[in-house]
Parts: structure tokens; sequence; C-alpha cells
């Protein structure tokens, strides 16, 4: 069964959001996460080592990356003026888009098209690994999109902590977006640190997981 109100970065709703993100909250500290950021990372390593201009140069993506519905954010802000910025972005933008705010979700709407912003304000909100919550989001990575004549100004939590993630999961897509993780650190000759993942495992109870890392890495 096809998923509904699913995309990946190439499609104008998933890009728009990231303005939003861009624009809105980049005063603030946060990290996205989760496989939102696996398409980010993936696309930002191939523009980067390719030299392309636009997001939708890069050949394959379509093939690569998994569609979602959501990005996931980890904010480290009171939540009650995070939810007035999302009011703030409701009153303000008008025209295109349609936005819903509920509980930890912002929705992105355009007719029937929909696309979720999950965010998360405390570390009970990160599966797998909440007593990094606040590190993940301080040591993000600063990185740069093309998005129309601008550049996105964006903050991903680093490969390590992509990795790990997906690691306490261990489901076969996951396995799939930790080899495009480590292919894109590659092509960014980024220095990924496998004996953190090891630490950071062995710290929740999940050291048997490095085993699939093993096997995956180049």
């Amino acid at each position: 069964m096809t998923k509904q109100n699913a995309y990946i970065i190439t499609d104008d709703i998933f890009m728009d959001s990231l303005n939003i993100i861009s624009k809105n909250f980049s005063e603030i500290p946060y990290a996205i996460v989760g496989g939102g950021a696996v398409q980010v990372y993936v696309t930002y390593a191939a523009i980067k080592s390719g030299n392309f201009g636009s997001v939708r140069e890069i050949n394959g993506l379509s093939f690569i990356l998994r569609k979602t519905g959501d990005i996931d954010i980890s904010f480290q802000y009171d939540p009650t003026e995070l939810v007035k910025k999302f009011n703030l972005i409701i009153a303000e933008t008008k025209g295109f888009y349609k936005f819903h705010s509920f509980s930890k979700r912002f929705v992105i709407q355009h007719k029937t098209h929909r696309f979720n912003l999950n965010y998360q304000t405390e570390p009970g909100d990160l599966k797998g690994i909440p007593s990094y919550y606040e590190d993940i989001i301080t040591t993000a990575m600063s990185l740069e999109l093309p998005y129309k004549t601008d550049m996105l100004q964006l903050k991903i939590a680093r490969p390590e902590y992509l990795v790990v993630s997906k690691l306490t999961r261990g489901k076969p897509k996951d396995q799939i977006d930790i080899s495009l993780i480590l292919k894109s650190a590659e092509a960014d000759k980024y220095p990924f640190d496998s004996e953190e993942v090891r630490s950071i495992l062995k710290s929740v109870n999940k050291a048997d997981r490095y085993d699939i890392l093993a096997e995956l890495m180049p």
C-alpha cells in the first residue's frame, strides 16, 4: 500500500518546511533528528561533493531516500515560548499553505498534501537515547542547503547520533539509513567516530547493536 502524504527532500512541501525551520528557529538551540535529518545530511553531502546548485540537480535521490511524512526536531527551549513561535508562523504567513498547531506537532498543508513538524522539548520525548538529548542539540552540525535564490541555515544531529538512534531500533529500514549516513560522511570527509557510537550504545545497554554497524562500515 502506498503511504499517503509521504515525501522526499526534492518535493516542494519538504523543502518549504525546511525553509520554515531555517527562518524561524535559527536563534534557538535545536537539532533535526531521525529520518528527516538523514535526508538533509545525504543531500548536503551530495551537493558539497558534486558542487550542485540545487537539490533537484542531484540524480537518484528518489531511489535511495525513504519517503517520510514528517521532520522530527529536538528543541532546548521553553515549550510555552515554542508554541507562541508556531502560532506566530500561523498568524504571519498567508497564501499557499495552511497551518495547524497541535501538541508537539505542527502541520503544513496545501490542498490534500500534509507534512508534519514533530517537535520534542524534553529528554523523555527522544526514543532510544534520552540521556543524550541535550548533547545532541548542543553539538548539532550547522549546514547549508540551496533553496530557490537563498541558502537555508539548518542544524542537524551529528552522524554519530543519527547512527546510534537508528541502531537502537535495528529495523531493516534503519540499516538502509545507516548505510546512507556512512556513505554521506565519507563524501563529506566527515571524521565519523565509530568508537563514540560503541560507547553510547554501551551506556544505553545496546552494546550488541554495534555488530550491525561493523558489518555496514566500508
